[in-house]
């Protein structure tokens, strides 16, 4: 397998890359720089078209790829998905979890139900079942990379409930996994990408839009997807906003707090309020357990 040098191409010869939502957009762009670095790549899509014409760019420009139109959204496609990594190309090494359908639904209260159910089902459980089907196979060979593809929605915003709830939901999963997977060489990180994409342009803003189409195509979030997935991945269980050529990090913290002891009232509480927001001595938080060290005494965490 190809190891990075100081300023050498980062590759991916010998490698079996599964990327889902891969006809167009975002994970059409990922899989095409996946396989110009040396990637065997599966291309997911449920529509057959997109599928196939990706999988045929990536054949023309001397690369090797399969169309696969699985969905995600069920046990039998994920494990579909899996089959065909293995079968087609040989092995699995790297998933990038790319599909999803829907984005903001609009206001809260005249969300449809039935979209808030696809929304969930393609890019929270779909996400979660691929990984599922995957992971006995990166678990076995002590090697893997992840990438889930979340959204700075994640944080919340207007007209996007739905979509917000599925994304934060992204972020809870790829901590989780990075945790089980550190002892088997197996990194998961998330994405948030801003391109400008089908989903980007349900955006009920028409000037949010015009920006986004002007600056942000999604083939500039592909060299960080590339970095998180490569066998020198410098991170795991972290959070990677990207586009238009700007890479950061976005993580949560939890606070000192106030501790009133076990008579602490509510009206106690509200007086200390203050306390429990200060950001002095906050600590970074890797890890649900990060919050338990702010416990003293008898409370204090024994692990």
């Amino acid at each position: 397998m190809s190891t990075a040098h100081p300023g050498s191409e980062l590759r991916f010869d010998g490698r079996v890359a599964v990327v889902t939502g891969a006809g167009r957009g975002l994970g059409r762009e990922h899989a095409l720089m996946l396989a110009s670095r040396g990637a065997r790549v599966v291309v997911n899509d449920v529509n057959a078209e997109h599928a196939h014409a990706t999988a045929d760019d990536i054949v023309a420009r001397g690369g090797v790829a399969v169309a696969d139109t699985n969905t995600v959204a069920t046990p039998e496609g994920a494990a579909a998905i899996v089959r065909s990594a293995l079968d087609s190309l040989g092995g699995l090494h790297v998933v990038l979890n790319n599909a999803g359908r829907g984005g903001p639904s609009g206001p809260f209260e005249t969300s449809p139900l039935d979209l808030m159910d696809t929304i969930v089902r393609t890019h929270l459980v779909g996400t979660y079942l691929v990984c599922h089907a995957a992971w006995p196979v990166l678990r076995a060979q002590g090697y893997g990379r992840i990438l889930n593809t979340a959204s700075s929605a994640a944080i919340g915003n207007s007209g996007m409930a739905a979509y917000s709830m599925a994304k934060s939901g992204l972020l809870g999963l790829t901590r989780s996994l990075a945790v089980e997977g550190a002892e088997h060489d197996i990194k998961v990180n998330a994405l948030m990408p801003i391109g400008y994409t089908r989903s980007a342009a349900l955006n009920p803003n028409p000037d949010t839009r015009a920006w986004m189409e002007r600056n942000f195509p999604p083939h500039l979030c592909a060299a960080a997807a590339v970095v998180l997935l490569h066998e020198t991945a410098p991170a795991t269980g972290d959070f990677f906003p990207t586009g238009a050529g700007r890479t950061a990090l976005i993580g949560s913290i939890t606070t000192p707090g106030w501790n009133g002891g076990p008579s602490a009232d509510p009206e106690q509480l509200l007086a200390h309020w203050p306390e429990v927001t200060a950001t002095e001595g906050a600590v970074w938080m890797r890890h649900s357990r990060d919050d338990l060290g702010f416990y003293t005494g008898d409370a204090a965490f024994p692990g």
